[in-house]
């Protein structure tokens, strides 16, 4: 028995160290994953919406206060679990969870952020258009890209593929918005219950 338990000590501690390292959590250079010339400006590539600035989500649920897509931000921080930053004065964190995303982090930051001001984000869209996306409304007729910069993209647990004519997006917890297209523009948009 004290043979056993001998044997078993290195197998064990070996299998600890190899659990806790996978636990670590990774810095990101967000400069390098953007790769943002020096003293770049940041924005949001689309909308984000937030009940509790400290408990953003990838899921984007389009309940509470809008950030509008075009709004300057500062990164904080950015490991393989949460992304930190400032926008308006204020303070966010956005808790990353690459099961619901199925990317990694950086490829997510790579959508959420963007060097374009919101005019280029937007695509060229009419005046009025672009306060309708600035303010989260779409309207028949605009692109997928106007939907993506509108609502964010689509969550690929509930739209695996965006070439799809049918893109499914959060209200909150239970409502959901199916968005339809017809030959790449907005034809329709059902509130789900």
């Amino acid at each position: 028995m004290k043979k056993t338990l001998i044997r078993l000590v290195p197998i064990l501690s070996a299998a600890c160290v190899f659990l806790l390292s996978g636990c670590q959590t990774r810095t990101i250079v967000p400069e390098e994953v953007l790769q943002l010339p020096t003293h770049a400006a940041v924005y949001t590539a689309y909308n984000l919406w937030y009940e509790n600035p400290e408990n953003l989500t990838t899921d984007n649920i389009q309940k509470g206060t809008l950030i509008p897509f075009g709004t300057e931000v500062r990164i904080l921080s950015m490991t393989d679990s949460s992304i930190v930053f400032q926008a308006n004065g204020k303070t966010f964190t956005l808790h990353y969870d690459d099961g619901r995303t199925m990317m990694p982090i950086e490829e997510f930051a790579k959508q959420l952020f963007t060097t374009s001001v919101a005019v280029e984000t937007a695509g060229g869209v009419s005046p009025a258009a672009f306060e309708k996306m600035r303010r989260g409304i779409i309207e028949k007729g605009m692109t997928k890209q106007n939907v993506i910069t509108t609502y964010g993209p689509p969550s690929k647990i509930r739209t695996p593929n965006q070439l799809s004519d049918s893109w499914i997006y959060w209200v909150d917890r239970v409502k959901s918005k199916r968005v339809i297209f017809r030959n790449g523009k907005v034809l329709t948009e059902i509130v789900l219950d």
